[in-house]
């Protein structure tokens, strides 16, 4: 889940609803059970070197290398945040910056922006 760039046209609108319901749902929770012991915890890794886009029949070859996280990062960046006590979990800078980047840019140029990005994705 990547809550950098919530509004993903196309196909992507509902996938990006889902996310973004999930983190609200995630912080909810968390302050519902603080002190309780129980620990509530979202982990927001971006691209992630699995086999699951290429089970899926999903091309991701136009994808900038940047993007792209190890198994091993996410799972190590993410236990170091649950240790602190963080929420949500951002793993890798480059997702860091994004999303930082994405909550200081006006809604409506995200807009724009994902309308030229997510051209032929098809209608949801």
């Amino acid at each position: 889940m990547w809550p950098a760039w919530p509004v993903v046209p196309g196909r992507g609108s509902t996938y990006s609803a889902s996310k973004s319901w999930v983190i609200a749902f995630t912080e909810g929770l968390a302050n519902g059970l603080k002190g309780t012991g129980v620990g509530v915890h979202a982990v927001c890794p971006g691209f992630v070197h699995t086999e699951f886009h290429q089970r899926a029949g999903i091309d991701m070859a136009a994808m900038p290398s940047f993007l792209w996280l190890e198994v091993d990062d996410v799972v190590r960046e993410s236990l170091a945040d649950i240790a602190r006590g963080k929420v949500i979990s951002i793993p890798g800078v480059q997702y860091k910056a994004i999303t930082t980047a994405g909550r200081m840019v006006p809604r409506t140029l995200v807009r724009a922006v994902n309308n030229v990005i997510g051209r032929g994705r098809g209608r949801t």
